[in-house]
């Protein structure tokens, strides 16, 4: 006989609508709660900032991709955050973007004191400080960019964990499974292709995935048929394909919306050119001036123009997926998704009329409460994830 009657005929009751099969549209947001549901503490902030400098340690890391002096940064990194908390920073924050994360850093760390180890600060916000860092150290492209990389690459390599986190799935039970097919829509801000194994449902990734190869490294992409295509300097080293995908780290939502945003905006800025130029022929001689400007910015522009121009079917590749969830109508649950650093992702629901109702499932109380000021016009039911995790045992 069941211990938990009553807990099981609430969740049987707040989830029924999901086995129901209406024809209103029923979509998830779930984030990594679920991969620590299931893969535990390897995927707490802790253990992923941990690992990646044991990995170090070890030498367990491919050094053609990223070197050992990589975590040698990172300490450093760690080092200037009291200053950058007591306001010694405050002056390097030289975006709009970057002085509002900087405020809501300086809030949340509010308590940091020398003390504080490297692995109390949330990965992400690493970045934050690697910007702030290189504007008082005057650190410049290309240097502060590939430093920035090398930094993405440790986090991302430590987060793969050696392909682990890519066969969770095999522990998902019959139930949450269920669960996952219920819905008409799935969105992750996860990397890993658990969920996309378990049901064989395609899953939108807001945020890439170890899986998609990034444009930089796809050999057939637009942008790798320019003349200063970045595949031509490099070296894909087998085993280590994560460390060349799309996957996405940034310090702010406004940030990864930029980043987002990008290949969407090429599209539409050299589809822009493309048309004037059938309606305006003329203005060739103009656009052909560009193929010799210093500025290699125009001299792509120029190129990706004649690209286009012979094959109409070329096209940067975009990420979609926040502008889909914009679009969603229905209802949307969402799941194991923290409110903090992706407020890019709550603003567009926020901005969505057509949702009728947000389920938020919450694992912290606090959560429920900045959810609640991030989407004050919605309609939302909150419900706690335990319950929602019980019902699948």
């Amino acid at each position: 006989m069941d211990k938990h009657p009553d807990l099981l005929k609430n969740c049987n009751e707040t989830f029924s609508g999901f086995r129901m099969g209406g024809s209103e549209l029923k979509s998830l947001l779930f984030g990594n709660g679920v991969t620590i549901q299931f893969g535990g503490k390897e995927y707490l902030n802790e253990k992923i900032i941990k690992r990646a400098i044991n990995n170090i340690n070890i030498k367990n890391f491919p050094g053609e991709i990223y070197p050992r002096e990589i975590k040698d940064w990172l300490l450093l990194l760690h080092s200037r955050i009291p200053a950058i908390v007591s306001g010694e920073y405050d002056d390097c924050a030289y975006t709009t973007g970057m002085k509002s994360s900087l405020i809501h850093f300086k809030e949340r760390y509010a308590d940091t004191t020398p003390k504080t180890k490297v692995h109390e600060i949330g990965f992400e916000d690493y970045f934050l400080v690697h910007f702030l860092v290189c504007f008082r150290e005057k650190i410049v492209n290309p240097e502060k960019y590939h430093i920035k990389e090398s930094l993405r690459c440790l986090f991302i390599d430590s987060i793969y964990n050696n392909g682990k986190i890519q066969n969770l799935y095999h522990q998902y039970p019959g139930k949450f499974v269920e669960f996952l097919k219920s819905f008409d829509n799935i969105y992750t801000t996860n990397y890993d292709w658990n969920v996309e194994k378990a049901t064989g449902y395609s899953v939108q990734y807001l945020h890439g995935a170890f899986h998609h190869i990034s444009e930089v490294y796809d050999p057939e992409s637009f942008r790798n048929q320019l003349s200063d295509s970045p595949i031509k300097n490099t070296t894909l080293i087998k085993g280590f394909e994560h460390l060349y995908s799309n996957a996405l780290t940034s310090y702010s939502g406004e940030d990864k919306k930029f980043a987002l945003d990008m290949g969407i905006s090429a599209n539409i800025a050299i589809e822009k050119f493309v048309r004037g130029l059938k309606e305006k022929p003329e203005l060739w001689d103009q656009v052909r001036e560009w193929e010799k400007s210093d500025s290699q910015i125009l001299k792509n522009m120029y190129e990706g123009i004649v690209l286009k121009t012979k094959q109409e079917d070329l096209r940067f590749k975009e990420n979609k997926s926040l502008y889909n969830i914009s679009e969603l109508t229905g209802e949307l649950s969402i799941l194991g998704l923290s409110p903090f650093n992706d407020n890019h992702i709550f603003e567009a629901i926020m901005n969505n009329q057509q949702l009728n109702e947000i389920i938020y499932y919450y694992y912290d109380p606090h959560e429920a409460n900045v959810v609640k000021s991030l989407l004050s016009s919605k309609n939302i039911k909150y419900v706690n994830s335990r319950e929602l995790w019980a019902s699948f045992s």
